[in-house]
């Protein structure tokens, strides 16, 4: 299987119009140099036996045929020329001309060596007979007519006395009954050569059209192949005998990154390390199993099939190799598992918030009562401020559960991202969590509109701002920007924290991971699920000077929705942050 070209291949109409000029001008070119031959071999034998008759080169019929062989010569010379560039058509026209040429040497010829009775006239057959193999049809029964009628004018002429014989062939008798002969005998040969041409020309004709259309399946089956093997959304690579690759389809380029001319000749086992060298050298026969191709950016979950290559005769010329890319069957299987985690926790937390928040409720009713009695010390209402605190954050910790497991489901409209953020800052700076410890900056003063669900989208924003602070120090700035890039809208948490291990930067957007000691681990697995349902994403980025930059992106329009991006919402992103 050679590496697959980029062209498309010729249509079959042009294959075969373009096999048809070559065939024509091939036998063009063929029965120009048999002209030649065969008249180098009349000149020659005649001039051999009028030389042994004792007759001298200066004698008419000698000068007479070199005449001819010299006309033929030049003749030819110019159809050789002509021929090269020649359309169809005109090769066509050429060899009309050349036939009826032929016909006028051959009657010269026949002339100059017995008029009637030469044994040159033969050649006239001849004529009909290339006419047959070169144009077919009715050309070969013109050219039968035309040399009948050259023959039998010329023999009518020299009978009637019209046209004397050369000067050195005066005194040759005449032989009626030798002429008669040789005019039947040339008379039967053109008729002969005639019907068996016109058999041979039916016949080339039905053999050259099954020979197109089998030249045209040919290029169509190739074609098809080709298309076949282009179009496969897997990577094909054959190896030969040796274990050299000599074939890819182009999907196999793009997917190892590899240019179809630094496959080919390279080992197998280089260009494709993660299939066992056992499975490629063929010994058990036909091998699958599953890998990961390593790329610079990731690992793909890959599975490949290794078969013996055989030829036509059976016997093995090397292997195949099939990659399939099973990144989209790992995302589903991983959708599928993570699902059945998110139904098994929403059952838990279903059953947890009613077995917690009815003693939690208590809990921080008694507390209260206690607070108000005025027997207290200060140090008493620590206790009972730090058991307050403590019991909010359980009750938080089972909202976000409940969140995280049971998603409502999605609520889009179009809305103003600035102003949503405006409110969320403003709810922040006046909470009594982390968020108060830290000085919040908003960084969006133009307009950003897009389709999300509000409530969500506040809750993702929340959720970062809540993370940020915890993760800086107190008094630090955190800041918000929100701005259009292309086709949609960015929401970005800057925070002066630690920053983010690039190992660990998608562990955190697990359920119950935390880089906190108080951190729940739910918030930013919240933040992803809302990104996934939007069809969106978070990205995560380092901030100059120290911290991280959380990155909110969804569509601004809906995905299934095609509709012209609104004047409105192209606005400039927010400056970074320093």
């Amino acid at each position: 299987m050679p590496a697959l070209r980029s062209s498309t291949p010729p249509p079959e109409s042009l294959s075969i119009v373009g096999n048809t000029e070559q065939q024509a001008r091939a036998r063009f070119q063929f029965l120009t140099a048999a002209r030649v031959m065969v008249c180098t071999v009349i000149f020659g034998g005649t001039v051999a036996v009028f030389l042994a008759e004792g007759h001298s080169l200066d004698d008419a019929t000698p000068k007479l045929l070199l005449s001819v062989i010299i006309a033929i010569y030049a003749v030819s010379l110019g159809y050789a020329l002509q021929i090269r560039s020649a359309p169809a058509d005109r090769i066509a026209r050429l060899t009309s001309l050349s036939i009826a040429l032929d016909l006028a040497a051959w009657t010269v010829l026949a002339y100059a060596t017995g008029g009637a009775s030469s044994p040159l006239s033969t050649f006239f057959g001849l004529s009909t007979l290339t006419s047959a193999l070169a144009l077919g049809g009715n050309a070969t029964m013109w050219t039968a007519v035309s040399s009948l009628a050259a023959y039998g004018v010329l023999a009518l002429v020299m009978a009637l006395g019209w046209i004397a014989p050369p000067s050195d062939q005066l005194h040759i008798p005449h032989n009626p009954i030798e002429t008669t002969y040789q005019m039947v005998v040339t008379l039967t040969a053109i008729i002969s050569i005639t019907a068996i041409g016109g058999a041979l020309a039916d016949r080339l004709v039905v053999t050259g059209d099954a020979l197109l259309r089998a030249e045209a399946s040919r290029v169509s089956l190739i074609a098809l192949y080709e298309d076949v093997l282009r179009s496969i959304p897997a990577a094909l690579v054959t190896y030969s005998a040796d274990g050299r690759v000599d074939g890819a389809n182009p999907f196999a380029a793009l997917f190892l990154d590899l240019e179809p001319s630094e496959m080919l000749g390279r080992a197998v086992a280089e260009v494709l390390p993660f299939i066992p060298a056992a499975a490629l050298a063929g010994d058990a026969g036909t091998s699958s199993g599953d890998a990961r191709l390593k790329t610079p950016y990731r690992q793909i979950p890959i599975s490949f099939h290794v078969a013996p290559l055989y030829t036509h005769d059976g016997s093995r010329r090397g292997g195949i190799v099939v990659v399939e890319d099973r990144s989209q069957e790992e995302s589903l299987r991983y959708a599928v598992e993570t699902s059945e985690r998110f139904a098994q926790l929403g059952r838990l937390a279903a059953g947890l918030a009613h077995e917690i928040r009815n003693p939690l409720g208590a809990i921080s009713g008694c507390v209260e009562l206690v607070r108000e009695t005025a027997t207290l010390d200060e140090e008493e209402r620590g206790l009972l401020v730090s058991v307050s605190r403590d019991v909010t954050r359980l009750n938080e910790l089972v909202t976000d559960m409940l969140q995280f497991a049971k998603p409502r489901p999605l609520d889009r409209r179009r809305a103003d991202l600035a102003a949503l953020v405006r409110d969320v800052v403003s709810l922040a700076r006046t909470s009594g969590g982390p968020e108060a410890r830290v000085h919040i900056v908003q960084r969006a003063g133009t307009a950003v509109h897009a389709s999300v669900d509000a409530s969500q989208y506040k809750q993702v924003l929340w959720n970062l701002l809540r993370n940020a602070a915890q993760a800086s120090r107190v008094g630090t700035e955190v800041e918000v920007a929100v701005f259009s890039r292309d086709e949609s809208a960015v929401t970005e948490v800057y925070d002066r924290g630690p920053g983010i291990d690039p190992d660990l930067r998608d562990r955190i957007f697990d359920a119950f991971y935390s880089g906190t000691a108080r951190g729940s681990g739910l918030g930013l697995a919240i933040v992803k699920r809302i990104a996934d349902a939007h069809h969106g994403r978070v990205e995560i980025g380092e901030r100059d000077g120290g911290g991280s930059v959380f990155s909110f992106i969804v569509p601004r329009e809906e995905p299934t929705v095609s509709v012209a991006a609104a004047d409105d919402g192209a606005s400039q992103p927010a400056a970074a942050p320093s």
